[in-house]
């Protein structure tokens, strides 16, 4: 399941002293990660120590401080309670992302990263917080199998959903798995990544549909994997989807079991292309490689239907085949994958 630690500073409110443009910025970064919180496909962490670097800044509670900026910049379109009760609800996110992945502490120095991220913190504690998560995630990535591949750093002036390479001297690790395979000490230097991303849309970007589909161990996943790679395909036809309004399609009671079926016998790229089917019938495109699933074999033969739903056959390639109902209130029913000599549709 993918995850995320949002950046402390990323709760902060700006200056006074900031921009308009700056302060909306904010506001709409709050905004989409109230988003997450309404999503169980991806689980959110804070570092353990924001609460506790925040007071001995001096920077929270944010309340007082939101009301400021807002009445200064002349903000009536948002209300300052629906963001401050945002930050509140990430800073009581429990668990944290130490206690998550088992991992304490990390004592490291000539942290850099390309691009610089630290840069981005406005005070010295936000600062060695964040090049503390940073190292920790870039160990967790490449040191214990799988363990963070899809785990990003949410940043709110970070590059857009980029790989950083990040490269210190790590004196000390504290931690308590044991999957952790060994890594470069001083005076050796450690090097590794993170994935980071500052938007709801490019975390979005950054996940790979067709491991979620591969990972999927219910209708859910494989649900999942298709919002994803639907989303994806508006944003490549630089159309601004909206992700609660992604169209109108279900997975029928049998389509996990019959596509995990297919796919097992067809690894690599298979599950790729079944998404790409799928995406197609959902925008109505390349029609020409739908059919009418009719009754038996024969043109003359009448459709299948279901009520007033009628059953479809699109090619996924010459072997294989989508089934669905195109139902009468305009969703697409994804009733099943089958072989090519398979005429069946679940009801």
């Amino acid at each position: 399941m993918p995850s995320v630690t949002i950046d402390t500073g990323a709760l902060v409110a700006p200056p006074l002293s900031a921009s308009p443009e700056d302060v909306h910025q904010y506001i709409q970064s709050i905004l989409d990660w109230r988003r997450l919180l309404d999503e169980d496909w991806v689980k959110i962490y804070m570092s353990e120590r924001a609460p506790e670097i925040l007071f001995e800044d001096g920077l929270y509670p944010f309340r007082e401080s939101l009301k400021q900026l807002f009445t200064s910049k002349g903000i009536i379109q948002y209300d300052v309670n629906t963001v401050a009760r945002v930050t509140d609800h990430l800073l009581q996110i429990t668990p944290t992302f130490e206690k998550f992945f088992r991992v304490s502490d990390v004592l490291a120095s000539e942290l850099t990263t390309n691009p610089d991220l630290l840069s981005f913190s406005i005070t010295k504690n936000l600062a060695s917080d964040l090049a503390r998560c940073i190292v920790l995630i870039a160990i967790l990535r490449g040191h214990c199998l799988n363990t963070a591949l899809d785990h990003t750093l949410i940043m709110r002036y970070a590059p857009d959903a980029q790989s950083i390479e990040v490269r210190a001297l790590i004196h000390e690790f504290e931690h308590l798995r044991d999957d952790m395979e060994p890594i470069p000490m001083d005076p050796e230097y450690f090097e590794g990544t993170v994935l980071v991303c500052n938007s709801f849309r490019s975390l979005v970007l950054s996940i790979d549909e067709t491991a979620i589909w591969d990972a999927a161990q219910d209708e859910v996943g494989l649900d999942l994997a298709v919002r994803i790679a639907l989303y994806k395909s508006r944003i490549d036809r630089q159309l601004e989807p909206e992700w609660d309004n992604l169209g109108l399609f279900v997975l029928g009671r049998r389509f996990f079991e019959t596509a995990k079926a297919c796919c097992r016998v067809n690894p690599g790229s298979f599950p790729r292309r079944v998404l790409r089917a799928m995406l197609e019938t959902i925008e109505g495109s390349r029609m020409e490689d739908t059919h009418a699933l009719r009754e038996d074999i024969g043109g003359n033969v009448p459709q299948r239907t279901r009520g007033e739903d009628k059953a479809w056959r699109r090619d996924i390639d010459y072997e294989y085949h989508l089934h669905y109902w195109g139902c009468e209130d305009g969703t697409k029913e994804f009733a099943s994958v089958v072989s090519h000599n398979d005429f069946s549709i679940p009801g």
